[in-house]
């Protein structure tokens, strides 16, 4: 199997990440996997940094383009993450004609989080160009939605092709992501697109999404490196090394600014405050953004590790914890849930994105309703930090089976075979 991805980077969120590990699994699994990005960071697994393929005059109107679309759209600003399709001005005869020197025929494009890249119209032309089938990964709104990748929780105008959006203060029907909406919808049921979901969730949203509701779908979880995520089994030395201490539950959470509505962060810091005035000791390890923990607390303790980066680390961390913390509202993953049950660690979660999908409530984690209830979500923590020793341990025990069972890359490549043969 032949497989083409396109990502606009390669780290820098849960849609960067998830990428890689999807072309990771691909490459384990020996499938020819070839990754085209525009935002080339990591070196560490094979890339081709789609810039690097420009001729000196596509270069110069690629980069003209870009600014003249950033002129024009100068008075129009954006709350959250919102693709201007005129941005996505990448060309595609470059892929095309580095494609076409690896193998003339591929079975797959795979379109990752490509805003700012690759406009739809370019994906078709890549495709048409190898022979190949278009997917769509719906991580996010991204695909599903004229522009943003997640409306406001009161907004369902992507059910009806958007429109007077209210992310970019839109009163107009036929505004930018109306257009937007309309052109992708066509392109995408021109060639047949599949959409693949990571989760119920993603599937979901992609059914009631004018966008993408009349193409077929399939739902499977991202895989993980199972391998690497076992690295670090003893939880003592994992504390040692990180200066954890040992005489208290350790709750992981990725630490966000409260001011992503979506993240909801401040949810998470308002029940860290009902929990201390409740006396319940607890120590929060936070990755991820510093200086967002509450100070002043008498009976919770934390420690503000920032960033951490790869598989290897990232294990030693959730070793270290007792158990993991999801605050999200609105989420394709959060991947983290995934990456605490590889690690043996279940987590406490809003019943969104990937999390019903993932845990059993009471086996491999705790999940609280109804969501946003900042009560329900402080409870759940306050159990696991008073649950027993064996009873904690059994949860360990389920997450870590459940995560072999779910996200193994032989599994991933078998499906996503499946995908493209029978849709």
């Amino acid at each position: 199997m032949k497989i083409l991805h396109l990502s606009k980077m390669d780290t820098g969120g849960g849609a960067a990440d998830g990428f890689v590990r999807i072309h990771q699994a691909l490459l384990g699994q020996g499938v020819e996997s070839v990754a085209y990005v525009l935002k080339q960071k990591r070196r560490d697994v094979p890339m081709v940094a789609a810039k690097g393929l420009l001729n000196p005059w596509q270069k110069l109107v690629w980069g003209l383009g870009r600014a003249f679309a950033k002129v024009k759209r100068i008075g129009v600003k954006p709350v959250g993450v919102y693709d201007f399709d005129a941005e996505a001005n990448f060309p595609a005869e470059p892929i095309i004609r580095h494609a076409r020197a690896r193998s003339a025929k591929w079975d797959l494009v795979l379109v990752h989080w490509s805003g700012g890249f690759v406009r739809p119209e370019a994906v078709r032309e890549i495709a048409q160009a190898l022979g190949a089938r278009v997917a769509l990964w719906q991580v996010d709104m991204a695909h599903a939605t004229g522009g943003c990748h997640y409306p406001p929780p009161s907004c369902e105008r992507y059910m009806q092709g958007c429109g007077r959006c209210p992310l970019i203060a839109s009163n107009d029907e036929a505004d930018i992501s109306s257009r937007q909406a309309e052109r992708r919808r066509q392109t995408w049921e021109a060639i047949g697109a599949l959409v693949l979901a990571p989760s119920s969730w993603s599937a979901t949203n992609a059914m009631r999404s004018s966008i993408l509701r009349r193409l077929p779908s399939r739902t499977f979880p991202i895989p993980l490196d199972l391998v690497a995520l076992n690295t670090t089994r003893d939880q003592q030395a994992a504390r040692e090394k990180l200066g954890l201490p040992n005489d208290r539950r350790i709750l992981l959470v990725r630490a966000l600014s409260p001011s992503i509505p979506y993240k909801s962060f401040g949810l998470f810091q308002a029940a860290l405050a009902e929990l201390d005035a409740q006396g319940v000791p607890l120590h929060v390890l936070a990755i991820g953004e510093t200086g967002h923990l509450p100070v002043g607390l008498k009976n919770i303790t934390y420690t503000d590790l920032g960033p951490v980066r790869g598989d290897a680390s990232l294990a030693e961390v959730y070793r270290a914890s007792d158990f993991f913390v999801s605050c999200s509202i609105q989420d394709a993953g959060p991947m983290m849930i995934g990456e605490a049950m590889a690690c043996g660690r279940p987590s406490v979660a809003y019943p969104i994105g990937m999390a019903p999908d993932l845990m059993t409530h009471g086996k491999n984690g705790l999940l609280v309703e109804p969501i946003g209830d900042v009560s329900g979500l402080a409870a759940a923590i306050r159990n696991f930090a008073e649950m027993p020793k064996e009873e904690l341990e059994a949860q360990w025990k389920n997450a870590a089976e459940d995560a072999a069972r779910l996200f193994s890359g032989a599994g991933f490549t078998l499906k996503i075979g499946e995908a493209v043969a029978s849709a």
